[in-house]
């Protein structure tokens, strides 16, 4: 029980890789608290691992605020957070991006992580300390074709949580970033790429490991941050992409060619 005794609150945890961190951080001993649009989704989740849904949306600071209070009011404490909310927008040419998308998804996807995070931050402080564990994208890291206003929310995640971690530091609190590749979550346009058979190849190609990831593995990354095993690791991002941003894809040849 690598959580045992402590109190996380997980935002976008209603689905895909929010939701997969939810249900291993309670196997592994820790009170979950779910923040999420989504009430549906949420409390489908928060019965599956005896937790407490919150319907927030992370994009409003006050929410953020009572999403973080209300933790506390039902557990008593807070020790860990995961930013896991996000907003994907759609796919534009910059130059053809409606700005209210530009701010709708800069406001959950950078926003909010820095208002749960303040907030967050502010209860930890009261507990002698914590977690804070972001959840970038290697299309942060990268960038992408015609998801300029995601791929900004998500790089300027490394910059906020390397000053943060310097901010909460010396108060015994780390915070640090996983970026995933591409997650076989359930996202929409996901599921619609899938059926694409060059997109497919496309993204098996771009990975050493040669397949798309699961939400536990990256669930499993968190968890890491999250505990005690990370306790020397603070202002890092740990990519989970299957070998994505690592160079150059490998060259896929004939099994006979293949053989040494």
């Amino acid at each position: 029980m690598r959580l045992e005794g402590k109190v996380a609150l997980i935002t976008g945890g209603a689905t895909g890789i929010g939701a997969a961190c939810a249900l291993r951080f309670a196997q592994e001993g820790a009170r979950v608290a779910i923040a999420d649009i989504n009430r549906e989704g949420g409390l489908r989740t928060a019965e599956a691992c005896g937790g407490h849904f919150i319907e927030c949306d992370t994009g409003q600071a006050e929410r953020c605020r009572a999403a973080v209070a209300e933790t506390v009011a039902c557990y008593g404490r807070l020790d860990i957070l995961v930013n896991a909310a996000a907003h994907l927008g759609g796919y534009h040419d910059a130059a053809a991006m409606p700005e209210h998308e530009w701010r709708a998804v800069l406001g959950v996807t950078l926003d909010g992580v820095f208002y749960c995070a303040k907030y967050a931050a502010q209860a930890m402080f009261k507990g002698g300390g914590g977690a804070i564990i972001s959840i970038a994208s290697v299309e942060g890291m990268l960038g992408a074709a015609g998801h300029a206003a995601y791929v900004t929310g998500k790089s300027a995640l490394f910059g906020l949580t390397r000053s943060m971690a310097i901010d909460f530091g010396t108060r015994g609190i780390r915070v640090n970033a996983v970026s995933p590749g591409i997650i076989d979550a359930g996202r929409p346009d996901i599921e619609r790429l899938k059926l694409d058979p060059t997109v497919m190849r496309f993204w098996r190609d771009m990975t050493v490991l040669d397949r798309m990831g699961r939400p536990e593995e990256v669930a499993a990354a968190v968890l890491f941050l999250a505990s005690d095993d990370a306790s020397y690791i603070t202002g890092q991002n740990l990519a989970v992409d299957g070998g994505w941003t690592i160079g150059h894809p490998p060259l896929r040849l004939a099994a006979k060619d293949n053989e040494l």
